[in-house]
Order: structure tokens, then sequence, then C-alpha cells
């Protein structure tokens, strides 16, 4: 087998080489996490929004149920960045699931609010969050 003989001056142009693609790679990562938190932010406001309007036209019918939902979602993401991409309420399971993408940097996030009854027995701060949504109760 042949050997492979590194001078210093080898090794040191690997070192910076490295650390400028690792520099590079971490600011990247940042920059992405920055707008996909404020993404999540209006996916998770909007999926708030359009649950507390299910929970609070109890009694009217499906579709206008469905049609407060949709509306106040749209009204909680109104003039934030990012293009709302699918509005889902479920007038059946009082959820309401929304995703919200910016076409310009690629990033596409979810969110899925569930109204807990109170009925349930459960307090507000006990119910649990599955991964990817959020949960409220009125």
């Amino acid at each position: 087998m042949a050997q492979i003989v590194l001078s210093k001056r080898h090794v040191a142009m690997i070192a910076a080489l490295t650390t400028s693609v690792a520099i590079t790679a971490s600011y990247a990562a940042s920059v992405h996490a920055r707008t996909s938190t404020h993404l999540q932010e209006i996916a998770d406001n909007a999926a708030l929004a359009g649950v507390n309007a299910l929970a609070a036209s109890t009694g009217q019918p499906a579709e206008a149920r469905s049609a407060a939902a949709v509306a106040a979602a749209q009204t909680a993401a109104a003039g934030q960045s990012g293009t709302i991409r699918t509005l889902q309420p479920s007038v059946d399971g009082l959820t309401m699931s929304v995703v919200v993408e910016d076409a310009d940097k690629g990033t596409q996030v979810s969110a899925t609010a569930r109204y807990i009854p109170a009925k349930d027995s459960r307090p507000a701060r006990q119910a649990v969050n599955m991964p990817g949504s959020v949960a409220t109760t009125l």
C-alpha cells in the first residue's frame, strides 16, 4: 500500500478549508432555523385561531363552522410573511391543520391544533401535546 505523506502546508490548507465549510454550514443552518421558527409561529397561531373558532361556533351547521375556522386562521396569518398552503378544519374532530410555506426559501411548516373540551376533566396544563401539534382548551 502506498503511504500518503502530507506536509504541514497541506495539513494547514485542509484545516482551513474544513473550517470555512463548517462556518458556512453553521451560518446557513442558523438562517434556516430562524425562518422556520417564524413560519412555525405563524402556522401555530393560525391553527389555534381556527380551532378556537370551531369551538366557539358549536351549534351552527358544519359548513358555517368550517368557514369560520378558515376565516379565523386566515385572519391570524394575514400580513405575515409566508403563504398559507393548506387550511384543513375538522368539525367532528375539533382540529385545525395549517401548512405555511416560504417559497423563496423553500421552507414549509405545519401545525395542528386540537380542542380538548373541559368535560375531559383534564385541566389545560395537563393536556398532552402530540409532536407537531398544539393542544388548547377554552
